[in-house]
């Protein structure tokens, strides 16, 4: 306890110092915080503080926006060497901010002062060292520098005082597998500093709503999956059937840790619909946009559009005399289109592949002008963009 309570008024020294560095050394030329830089614009704010004196320390702190929603994330690094390495974290973790708490963010901000990144005889000390980045500003950010010491201190205990929230309920970590339904599929959500993540099969990660995730909390208890733990087996030799692997960590402490083979706990199959509801959804937002056909068009693109809602539209090119539509739906790694009343009942499967659906002539119709060829690429267009 004596060493520990060393530790912490050495540490405590330290962030004095480093706080009093950071404002004498803001100077003219820079930009203000709240008119210079509109607190709107702000997309990220790094605070990092790494001592190798004394007892190595490793602090980081960061506040961003992503996707509308704003993001604190705390990392503390202890007990190890120097550089420390992120095997040495002890403490991190990340929570959403309300409307409030961002606004006391800005506040400590306001007035402050970002510069251009310069090379100093003091780059190499512990710091803290602070970075800001906005809309419109530069790529590699600016340097943050606090109005007066008494703010850095205020900063600093508005951060321990966000670290310190229990995070009831906050998902960290959602893990699904199902086995046995032709082939294995598993979806993997994971919390990062900013946001969350989810990771279909092997594919590569993507960005995952924080609403959709505040869904799978609530699929979660609603069906009483917070008491699932250990392997659910059957007493019956079953050759086939089907499957399930769960793993979930929420930042207050709770997990769940349940697999089952033929064999199921209460409720895990309303669970199961709804988590696969949020999957189908989530898939198909990510779908939803407009792909041209490489092969091209009647007198102008041949264009495929996938709407969020789940209905579509194909034009075969400005010359053509019809315009599909009706309805899409996604399964496995295969989208579906139907077409709607008023049309010629045509239905179309494609695979899917990274950027681009690819058109699989066995178990779809042609198409009514251009004949596509097996394997034939329709290439998702970036959004307002007409270019392949």
């Amino acid at each position: 306890m004596k060493r520990f309570t060393g530790f912490l008024l050495v540490f405590l020294m330290l962030l004095c110092v480093g706080s009093a560095l950071l404002t004498a050394k803001a100077a003219a030329g820079g930009k203000t915080v709240g008119t210079d830089i509109l607190f709107e614009d702000i997309t990220d704010f790094y605070y990092t503080y790494d001592a190798s004196t004394a007892s190595s320390h490793y602090q980081r702190y960061r506040f961003c926006v992503r996707d509308g929603v704003r993001y604190f994330y705390h990392e503390t690094r202890e007990g190890g060497g120097w550089p420390q390495t992120e095997e040495d974290i002890t403490r991190s973790g990340t929570v959403s901010l309300t409307d409030e708490q961002w606004a006391a963010f800005c506040e400590l901000l306001k007035g402050g002062t970002a510069q251009k990144r310069t090379e100093s005889l003091d780059d190499g000390d512990a710091g803290p060292w602070l970075f800001i980045y906005w809309r419109g500003g530069e790529e590699e950010g600016r340097e943050f520098f606090f109005d007066d010491a008494g703010t850095v201190l205020a900063f600093e205990e508005f951060c321990q005082a966000l670290a310190g929230q229990a995070g009831e309920h906050t998902l960290t970590r959602f893990f699904y597998l199902l086995h046995g339904e032709m082939m294995p599929r598993s979806w993997e959500i994971t919390l990062k500093e900013d946001g969350y993540y989810i990771r279909e099969n092997d594919d590569e990660p993507r960005y995952f709503p924080k609403a959709m995730a505040d869904e799978l909390t609530r699929a979660v208890y609603e069906n009483g999956a917070e008491g699932w733990q250990g392997v659910y087996e059957t007493e019956y030799l079953v050759l086939d059937g089907e499957g399930f692997s769960l793993e979930v960590d929420f930042a207050d402490g709770a997990s769940v840790q349940a697999s089952g083979d033929n064999a199921f706990p209460d409720g895990y199959f309303s669970f199961k619909r709804a988590i696969l509801d949020i999957f189908k959804r989530d898939k198909m937002a990510f779908l939803a946009g407009t792909y041209l056909y490489e092969g091209g068009g009647i007198g102008g693109d041949f264009t495929v559009t996938l709407n969020a809602d789940g209905t579509y539209t194909f034009c075969e090119g400005a010359l053509s005399s019809y315009m599909g539509a009706g309805t899409w739906d996604v399964y496995y790694d295969a989208v579906y289109l139907t077409e709607g009343e008023g049309g010629f009942d045509l239905s179309f499967m494609f695979g899917i592949e990274k950027n681009a659906l690819v058109y699989i002539a066995d178990g779809s119709d042609a198409f009514v002008y251009i004949k596509v060829p097996d394997y034939g690429r329709f290439i998702k267009q970036a959004a307002g963009s007409t270019d392949p």
